[in-house]
């Protein structure tokens, strides 16, 4: 059984879980193949960034000399973090597709009994539920 995942589940919470889960102490073996499933995720991760980047830059509004316009408040100071978008609906569109796109790496999935972990936060798990297998 592969794992899959849609884009939309690799958020900051997955990631912040998947640091919480290389932070404990795992059983040898399943701590390695572990190892590799992140590596795997990590990439997608990072091509899925660098494309909402893409998706970003190319649907922001832009001033003369091409810099993102950043939008203000009502005092009229920039809106930090924060940039202006020109085509909104294109911009969710492509979004939307982005993180519907599916994901399947050539692992099997995980029985969390085997990972020889006592406790975990449950927040974790939800965000993590694509890699472990459900008896």
């Amino acid at each position: 059984m592969k794992i899959s995942f849609k884009n939309g589940e690799l958020n900051k919470d997955t990631i912040e879980a998947i640091n919480n889960l290389i932070s404990m102490d795992i059983n040898a073996s399943y701590a390695f193949k572990l190892t590799r499933i992140i590596k795997e995720i990590s990439s997608i991760i990072e091509s899925k960034q660098e494309m909402e980047k893409k998706i970003l830059t190319k649907s922001a509004a832009k001033d003369e000399s091409g810099e993102l316009l950043v939008p203000k408040d009502e005092e009229g100071k920039e809106i930090e973090g924060t940039v202006s978008i020109e085509n909104v609906e294109q911009y969710t569109k492509e979004m939307t597709e982005l993180m519907e796109a599916d994901n399947e790496i050539a692992f099997d999935k995980i029985k969390f009994d085997d990972l020889g972990i006592k406790t975990a936060k449950i927040k974790d798990l939800i965000n993590l539920e694509f890699l472990f297998e459900i008896d």
